[in-house]
């Protein structure tokens, strides 16, 4: 259909869905949206309405087949639930990373892991140091954590003043940061094992391996398998999330077709349509739909599913998983006594410091003894007054720190309330540090 055969209706539509779907698809829209649930759930569990929010937070939601009966509250379906699909999309990110990204290339590689060691290494020490001794020392892990969303949504707002080179780094820093953070979500914040439902669990991930070695890529085959391998990990004390980054390394990663295949392939049916001496009319004629079908699957077999499903699932999750999950985590009750508490409890001294300072000392230091012993490179462009800034934004820890500490503190309300204070006020620490840094460095590198 041309331009000019369009009505006023479609013209119209067009118009509005190109910004609107740039708007849509934007970082900062998704850092917006997550920042925007996250205040809401500080109103409203601070409002004269936080009995419903208490009541939403815990409504049952169940499914019920004859005497079967599955019945959990809303917060539990979706940290054990969607948020899985989070961590699947995770999965993917670092899968693709390692294969043809920065993770790629050895010395791009060794500085990210280094960094990213000193990044989770400093911030748990720190925070044990506070606690030691004490039953909160369960929450060492919770500083370990960089919220990707958040960190890469402040740093928009300096884009114009830093290399395009450091966002790169900063998102590779903290894929290999979640990889840290899944392990010691699988190792430490587990309970009791079931060595039956694991051993289950992972015996379904090698077969979905086997199946992409084998080729094959249906994506319902993946779906009811996955499905199948969440509940047996969920039933094995192992937290389900771990199930998400499990399958992901399993999706088939490169096209079925080689390059110059598909080229062939794609010309033969493509030619196919154009000896037709009338136009393709996909509507009457059953050939000619089924030639430009023919084509769709050309299209396909030269995509690969990690790359399709990447890109499907990037938008539900950054635009409803992650914001719902603040919107349920993130109602934390502030007032004087409790910021107070969480600035002098070791609780929330632990988690400030950890991921204001730890951050900081750790990724830094890493930095630079990599560099002086030519253990690894920075990106191009990116130096160390960058990393500085960077180390100072990672601090930014919202979901995953928050992640972790409902399951560290599980069954320590008051220690929670402590610690999701304290990451707060320690995001908002590590984001305006991080912004004012690298917009004065980046005025005293052009004065």
């Amino acid at each position: 259909m041309t331009k000019d055969s369009k009505n006023l209706l479609q013209r119209g539509l067009e118009n509005i869905h190109s910004p609107f779907s740039s708007f849509i698809g934007a970082q900062t829209t998704s850092s917006l949206i997550l920042l925007l649930s996250t205040i809401i759930a500080l109103w409203w569990a601070n409002s004269n309405y936080a009995a419903t929010y208490v009541n939403l937070v815990h409504t049952p939601i169940g499914l019920f087949f004859g005497d079967f009966e599955f019945k959990a509250s809303l917060k539990h379906v979706i940290n054990d639930g969607l948020m899985v699909i989070f961590f699947f999309l995770l999965g993917l990110e670092i899968k693709r990373e390692v294969l043809v990204g920065d993770l790629a290339q050895p010395e791009n590689r060794r500085m990210l892991i280094f960094c990213a060691l000193g990044g989770m290494i400093f911030p748990a020490l720190i925070y044990s140091l506070f606690n030691f001794s004490l039953d909160s020392q369960i929450g060492w892990g919770i500083p370990m954590a960089t919220d990707t969303a958040f960190a890469l949504g402040v740093l928009t707002i300096v884009r114009k003043h830093i290399p395009a080179s450091l966002l790169a780094f900063i998102v590779g820093l903290a894929i290999v940061d979640d990889i840290g953070a899944i392990l010691v979500i699988a190792i430490f914040y587990t309970e009791q094992i079931s060595a039956l439902y694991l051993s289950s669990a992972f015996a379904l991930v090698a077969f979905l391996a086997i199946a992409n070695y084998a080729g094959v890529r249906q994506p319902a085959f993946y779906i009811i398998v996955s499905l199948a391998t969440w509940v047996l990990m969920l039933n094995s004390g192992v937290h389900a999330t771990v199930a998400g980054v499990a399958i992901a390394l399993t999706v088939p990663a490169r096209p079925k077709l080689s390059a110059d295949k598909l080229l062939d392939k794609a010309k033969s049916k493509i030619s196919s349509l154009q000896k037709n001496d009338k136009d393709v009319d996909v509507l009457a004629s059953k050939t000619d739909h089924e030639k430009v079908l023919e084509v769709r699957d050309v299209a396909e077999e030269a995509s690969t599913p990690l790359r399709r499903w990447e890109d499907a699932l990037e938008l539900p999750v950054s635009l409803f998983i992650l914001p719902l999950f603040a919107l349920i985590n993130a109602g934390v009750v502030v007032n004087l006594t409790s910021f107070v508490d969480s600035l002098t409890q070791p609780v929330g001294l632990g988690v400030i410091s950890g991921l204001v300072l730890g951050k900081f000392i750790g990724i830094t230091g890493a930095c630079w003894l990599a560099l002086k012993f030519n253990l690894g490179k920075l990106p191009e462009n990116v130096n160390f007054q960058h990393v500085i800034g960077a180390s100072l934004i990672t601090g930014i820890g919202f979901t995953m720190s928050t992640f972790i500490a409902t399951l560290g503190f599980a069954g320590q309300p008051e220690q929670l309330q402590y610690a999701k204070t304290a990451i707060l006020i320690a995001s908002v620490i590590a984001a305006v540090a991080g912004t004012l840094y690298l917009r004065m460095m980046s005025k005293q590198a052009h004065n």
